[in-house]
């Protein structure tokens, strides 16, 4: 299979050297917009490296040195069986992008966008043959993230699905799909978990470093507030604006304005920066956020119960990827347990009583149904 790649930014990196990496019998044509020698040489060096240390085979390094390609002819996509987008997070961008290409590449080729936000219809309007259309959206880092999403339009084919199930498993990972408000539901969940722990600050008076501190056995990795470390204030703020689950546009809302005050304020919009940013701000604060696990969790469950029977996905599956996606500790069924209902509806009843959101707003019935 002859896959094209367009970007060569942080994702568009990390999704070629994951198939790359992983896809033995593939060929890979990556357009750039500039840089194409310099990204060439640096392949290769890894390539060499890899060779010394007897990583790679003669054969394998051979295979390996004649299987990409960067160039910035669009032109060159032309034979390409897939093509996945990776540039930044703007419509029309996108949008005018896949027209291009589609008027480059065969009716049967895949067209896939790696959009977090965007809604995944308007990224391909105008596109012909839209049967070859989805999201494939990829977490950060790619090669530690479990599960990719794919994104399908209504008229996604079963052939085009088959495809891009087989280009994940084949590189040992999972896939998970969701359609129409659903569209990177992992992504909304993940971005509105921030704007909860945002606005799980305010409810208990307290400062990012002593909320962190509170919540850090509650996940395995990252914690919530490290999320925006990595990903970075700019492109959090953007994506909190696009999804489409009204329930959660409250929520999302409240956490863009701070995060916008934040920028306001001099954090940077590059990853690696909001710890550094925070620090400087506010200190670690002697007011009890004990109870903050509890809070956090009923915002979690109650969200996912939604979800769960709203999406039309296998329950197992979606509690599976939104644990693994959030880093939970643990499963939401064992969440559950911990706090008890009656512990969880409170919180819950609370934060509506303060806020007013929707997002915490809850059905009992479903608490029961997907996590006794």
């Amino acid at each position: 299979m002859n896959i094209g790649i367009t970007g060569y930014g942080k994702m568009g990196k990390d999704i070629f050297s994951f198939f790359f990496d992983n896809l033995k019998n593939a060929g890979f044509t990556v357009l750039v917009r500039s840089g194409a020698e310099e990204y060439t040489a640096a392949v290769v060096k890894t390539l060499d490296k890899q060779l010394r240390r007897k990583k790679l085979t003669q054969e394998e390094y051979e295979a390996k040195r004649s299987a990409f390609r960067f160039t910035c002819d669009a032109a060159e996509l032309a034979g390409c069986d897939a093509v996945i987008e990776t540039i930044s997070e703007n419509l029309e961008a996108k949008n005018s992008l896949f027209r291009d290409i589609a008027d480059i590449v065969s009716g049967n080729c895949l067209l896939m966008t790696n959009t977090s936000s965007l809604n995944i219809e308007k990224v391909f309007e105008g596109v012909p043959d839209t049967q070859r259309c989805m999201g494939m959206h990829f977490f950060y880092p790619v090669k530690l993230a479990e599960f990719v999403e794919l994104n399908l339009l209504a008229d996604t084919s079963e052939d085009a699905l088959k495809i891009a199930e087989s280009l994940i498993t084949g590189c040992g990972r999972r896939y998970i799909c969701f359609s129409g408000d659903y569209h990177v539901y992992l992504n909304q969940i993940l971005s509105a978990m921030v704007s909860h722990g945002i606005c799980l600050c305010d409810y208990f008076h307290t400062s990012v470093p002593a909320l962190s501190a509170s919540l850090e056995k509650m996940y395995t990795v990252a914690g919530v507030f490290d999320i925006l470390d990595s990903v970075g204030l700019g492109l959090m703020a953007e994506n909190q604006t696009n999804f489409r689950l009204e329930r959660n546009k409250q929520l999302l809302g409240y956490g863009c304005e701070k995060m916008q005050l934040w920028r306001s304020q001099g954090c940077p919009d590059s990853p690696r920066s909001f710890h550094g940013f925070i620090s400087s701000q506010e200190q670690k604060t002697a007011e009890n956020c004990d109870n903050a696990p509890l809070y956090m969790a009923a915002y979690i469950l109650s969200e996912t119960a939604f979800a769960l029977d709203e999406a039309g996905i296998d329950s197992d599956v979606l509690l599976e990827a939104v644990s693994s996606t959030l880093g939970t500790a643990d499963t939401l069924p064992e969440m559950y347990r911990k706090y008890g209902a009656e512990n969880l509806i409170s919180a819950l009843d609370h934060l509506y009583e303060k806020t007013g959101f929707a997002s915490y707003k809850y059905n009992t019935d479903l608490f029961e149904k997907y996590y006794s």
